[in-house]
């Protein structure tokens, strides 16, 4: 019998980094295969696949709550900007509107109870749910806390908090207080960094947190005939007769808004990343003889957020095209992590590739910003990978060059290191499973 795990958060499953968190949680808990997840997306209806139910968020909060400030000037990046804007004018001049609970959050459990919506198909599903799980990344605030305790007086079921990213500072004490009413009854209280285990101590001090490995590390990838046939129906699988590097790009917050700082606009800092990755794949090409495939890490929401259209826009400025290949399959992030297992290297942009990469041992380079905390307390810190980091906020490619020329040529030394790294990070989610199931009953 599987296992049923609420996820009460938004979880965009075209982020196949957001994707491996939620995996690797029931991964972690309950095992390969053993449990079904129930979790929130921007969908129009419910469905179920691959052993995860999603319903709509808007059944459970609104879609705007979630926008983030971006630069662009695409509908979609100035829609996401203006709501955002919105909710940090609120926090100023009204900051106890995040005390309401949301109308359609409250008519959803109502529906839940007496079944009477009929737009809402796959509800009932909910019923199912043995125990909750949240703060998956950074998605914990007080939206989801009013989430857990509607659940929670629908059905009561156990609850805990597995791989929390907080900000370093809340916007106001109305946020912090409507946390607390329900994170200080989790069972177990897991961050994913030393920073977000600090904000817990100072704003949450009741709370006995401990600091334990992002779950992502604990996705079990798929089997490797699974990743044999899925690049023989692809036609790719040619490719491996060279040593191949595969890479994640994308043009997120931390890159878009902080790197290139040379440039001084949006469109010349995005144009400066492009140029730049793709002199970089020119110089592996020519001088290591090398494939090079651009992973579909994540393909959206939005356009904005599609890694294959910025793969797409770098591969046009390079001059090695044919030994280029993109990949742009909506696939798993088990699968995914199983071709990056078959890489001999990954450049990342994508915090999550990188964290699947230590997890199959495949030695890789992190390009990104350092305002990006994940990169110091997720690389730098949990993966003692301090060496691999290189910065493009004012980047010199010539440095980047010969970073990836001392990385390319340890490679071997460095497999046999992550190897190292997997299995203290796998210890790590053993005691936590070992608790987990403990305080919940499921031994």
């Amino acid at each position: 019998m599987k296992k049923n795990i609420l996820i009460p958060e938004l979880v965009p499953l075209k982020n196949k980094g957001e994707e491996a968190i939620v995996r690797g949680i029931g991964d972690v808990i309950f095992g390969n295969g053993k449990y079904e997840l129930h979790l929130f997306d921007d969908v129009d209806s419910y469905y179920f696949k691959d052993d995860i139910h999603v319903y709509p968020v808007k059944w459970f909060m609104s879609p705007w709550l979630n926008y983030e400030f971006g630069l662009g000037f695409s509908t979609e990046k100035i829609k996401h900007s203006f709501f955002s804007v919105i909710r940090n004018i609120l926090h100023k001049i009204k900051p106890d509107w995040v005390t309401r609970k949301e109308a359609n959050l409250i008519k959803t459990f109502l529906d839940l109870n007496s079944c009477y919506d009929k737009e809402k198909q796959g509800l009932l599903n909910l019923s199912k749910v043995e125990y909750i799980v949240g703060g998956h990344d950074g998605a914990m605030d007080e939206r989801v806390c009013h989430v857990i305790d509607e659940f929670q007086k629908y059905k009561y079921v156990p609850f805990g908090v597995f791989g929390v990213e907080f900000p370093q500072k809340f916007k106001s004490h109305y946020i912090v207080s409507e946390q607390k009413k329900v994170l200080k009854k989790a069972q177990f209280f897991y961050c994913r960094t030393q920073a977000s285990f600090n904000v817990v101590k100072k704003y949450f001090p009741e709370i006995k947190a401990e600091v334990k490995p992002d779950p992502a590390f604990g996705m079990i990838p798929v089997k490797g005939e699974v990743v044999d046939d899925y690049l023989k129906s692809t036609q790719i699988e040619c490719i491996f007769k060279k040593p191949v590097v595969v890479c994640t790009t994308c043009e997120t917050g931390p890159i878009a808004r902080h790197c290139f700082q040379s440039s001084n606009s949006p469109d010349l800092k995005l144009s400066a990343h492009r140029n730049f990755f793709a002199s970089l794949i020119d110089y592996i090409v020519e001088k290591y003889d090398v494939n090079v495939l651009f992973l579909p890490h994540a393909l959206g929401p939005g356009k904005a957020l599609d890694d294959t259209y910025v793969a797409e826009e770098i591969i046009k400025k390079t001059t090695n095209k044919d030994s280029l290949f993109l990949l742009k399959d909506d696939i798993s992030a088990k699968l995914l992590k199983g071709i990056i297992s078959k890489a001999d290297f990954l450049i990342a942009e994508r915090i999550h590739s990188m964290i699947g990469a230590v997890g199959v041992a495949t030695p890789f380079m992190c390009l990104g910003s350092n305002t990006d905390r994940r990169i110091k307390g997720i690389i730098s810190e949990m993966c003692e990978s301090k060496e691999v980091i290189f910065y493009l906020n004012n980047p010199c490619i010539e440095d980047c060059k010969l970073k990836f020329d001392f990385l390319w040529q340890n490679a071997n030394s460095e497999k046999q290191r992550l190897s190292e790294v997997s299995s203290k990070l796998f210890s790590e989610h053993s005691k936590a499973s070992s608790f987990i199931k403990q305080e919940f009953s499921c031994e």
